[in-house]
């Protein structure tokens, strides 16, 4: 369940960075430049592959399952560390990096906490 979630949350802010990457950008308090608007789509892209791969691991994995929960518990803190790092020293902020930091603190729990046990 929570790799289905992280896998919606990755596809959402793809579909967003790829096809509103000016928007998207713009959340996050950036200036949007052109070379903004083309990392943003690169982004976007990522994201998206992310989400493909997030969504099919609970296929693929198997028995292995909590060994790629423990992977995706410390990806997940790695957002949270860079992502609170430039909230902090006010780089970025606004809807899309406050969210994401949100969604990745809690994400990075979940998975911690559902892969510990197995």
């Amino acid at each position: 369940m929570v790799f289905r979630a992280s896998a919606a949350v990755l596809i959402v802010n793809g579909l967003m960075a790829l096809f509103m990457t000016d928007s998207f950008m713009a959340m996050a308090e950036f200036d949007v430049t052109t070379d903004m608007h083309t990392l943003g789509q690169f982004m976007g892209v990522t994201f998206l592959i992310f989400g493909m791969i997030a969504w099919k691991t609970v296929d693929l994995a198997g028995d292995n399952l909590a060994a790629f929960g423990k992977v995706y518990a410390l990806a997940e803190f790695m957002w949270v560390a860079i992502i609170g790092y430039h909230v902090a020293t006010g780089v970025t902020g606004g809807a899309t990096a406050l969210g994401n930091l949100a969604i990745s603190s809690l994400f990075a729990l979940l998975f911690f906490l559902k892969s510990r046990g197995q």
